[in-house]
């Protein structure tokens, strides 16, 4: 009984080991992607976005990644943010399925981080 026990602990954290080396390169990959992008806020500025970190599903199917706009005015809605990022999401999608080897590439979605002085 303990050696199953002790079998289930390692299975376990093979998987997050795994997870963990996928999700790292799920965020070097996405941070080249909008490196080569030319992101423009609603004032035509250019954005300069930061993958601050990204969750994987279990499954591996699904990457949450948190972002960060570096150069973000105070005028500047995360709606606005968003709908930017959805309105480029075929080319980010795109870019990013040609720069990783994996068997599946998750899906993505995109959350800002929120910083203090935004509340």
């Amino acid at each position: 009984m303990k050696k199953n026990l002790s079998l289930e602990k390692i299975k376990e954290e093979r998987k997050q080991s795994r997870i963990d080396k996928i999700s790292s390169l799920i965020k070097k990959s996405i941070a080249e992607v909008f490196l080569t992008q030319d992101l423009h806020d609603s004032n035509g500025k250019r954005m300069f976005i930061s993958v601050s970190h990204v969750f994987l599903s279990g499954d591996g199917k699904t990457a949450t990644v948190y972002i960060d706009i570096l150069n973000k005015s105070r005028q500047d809605e995360d709606d606005q943010i968003y709908k930017i990022i959805e309105e480029n999401s075929v080319k980010i999608k795109r870019e990013f399925s040609s720069k990783i080897e994996l068997r599946y590439t998750p899906r993505l979605r995109f959350e800002i981080l929120k910083k203090d002085n935004d509340k």
